[in-house]
């Protein structure tokens, strides 16, 4: 009868952990975070202002895309220009700064900072092809959100 006991509440127990997860059950869990595919695979993710207008925006590579998995996130030069030209027209960027093409290295991240009056942008590279590209309104405040843990605090 033990074991028969047993045999059950593992099974259930199975059951249980392996039920399929909803929206619901996802969204009660963690917090909901939209972006936008700008193009097939490349994703850009907004951040607002308490009144909803967009103040940052980041551009990257999906990992994990319909076809497969991409490791590579590199983009190249022109598309990373015709995305930010789409997504910030070079006519809402205001005049040039002197920081426009300033180019800074830390360690394995290459940062190019391109200033404008109300508009910047830096694309950083990794030392493994990755890319991400932050759109920035320089007059425009981002609301309050949880900071982020930091990378050795992150469960392993």
């Amino acid at each position: 009868m033990n074991k028969a006991l047993v045999i059950i509440s593992l099974g259930l127990a199975f059951a249980l952990a392996c039920r399929p997860q909803t929206v619901t059950d996802l969204s009660a869990k963690y917090p909901l975070v939209t972006s936008y595919e700008v193009r097939p695979g490349i994703l850009m993710t907004p951040r607002y202002t308490a009144d909803s207008q967009v103040c940052q925006m980041s551009i990257e590579r999906q990992r994990g895309t319909r076809s497969g998995v991409m490791l590579d996130s590199f983009m190249s030069d022109k598309l990373v220009e015709e995305i930010v030209d789409e997504l910030a027209p070079r006519s809402d960027r205001g005049k040039p700064s002197p920081y426009v093409g300033l180019m800074l290295k830390t360690g394995g991240v290459t940062e190019m900072v391109n200033g404008y009056e109300d508009i910047s942008y830096d694309v950083l590279d990794g030392p493994g092809r990755e890319r991400v590209v932050v759109i920035s309104w320089v007059h425009r405040t981002c609301k309050e959100e949880p900071e982020p843990l930091a990378l050795q605090d992150y469960p392993h």
